[in-house]
């Protein structure tokens, strides 16, 4: 499999752990960025460049908590997302990719630091409340530290879920559709292996 991993400059201001090591991965020649569900699940199984491989995308969803919906910016992750970026929680826990089993399986949600303080008045007692994403129930696991906000400089989610929950959230099978480019996908470079050639990015995942 060649792809064009491109070096994350846009990712070493960020304050993650191994930020040096954090790639973008594109399929060379697609003509975009996005990728489908299926390619991520492809360049896990077959991948040996790196320790692992997250996904995500973006999406706005009406949130409802003792109240009406607002619109939200979620970002749906792969359930190993937080793990291969070395994020540990402020409060509760995140979730993880042993807690997925195929679709709308795994309805949690964490907050991001920001939210948490803006719409729950920093309670740390909402950890196991319950909130409707356009009307389906998810229940509140964590919060992320107040440094944390992804892995894109210019657009900060209020929330995070599991991505594998994208057809009951948003109505239609993301999963399954490898034409539907719209998600982003990261590794973690393992330790020792170099990340030659930036200036002649293909090499094999």
């Amino acid at each position: 499999m060649v792809l064009s991993v491109l070096n994350a400059l846009v990712l070493k201001p960020l304050d993650l752990p191994h930020a040096d090591r954090l790639y973008a991965i594109v399929q060379k020649g697609q003509g975009d960025d996005g990728q489908s569900y299926p390619d991520y699940i492809d360049y896990r199984t077959r991948n040996s460049t790196f320790t692992d491989i997250a996904g995500y995308r973006t999406t706005d969803v009406g949130l409802s908590f003792h109240g009406p919906a607002e619109k939200r910016w979620d970002h749906e992750v792969t359930g190993n997302y937080f793990d291969v970026l070395g994020i540990q929680p402020a409060l509760g826990r995140f979730f993880h990719a042993r807690e997925e089993h195929g679709p709308n399986s795994a309805p949690y949600i964490v907050l991001s630091d920001a939210f948490w303080r803006s719409r729950f008045q920093a309670d740390p007692a909402v950890i196991g409340a319950v909130v409707l994403l356009n009307k389906h129930p998810f229940t509140i696991i964590g919060v992320a530290p107040a440094n944390f906000h992804g892995v894109d400089l210019f657009m900060w989610p209020d929330i995070w879920t599991p991505i594998v929950n994208e057809p009951q959230v948003e109505g239609f099978d993301f999963l399954t559709k490898r034409g539907n480019h719209i998600a982003w996908i990261v590794g973690l470079l393992k330790p020792g292996v170099g990340a030659t050639g930036l200036g002649q990015p293909e090499r094999d995942c």
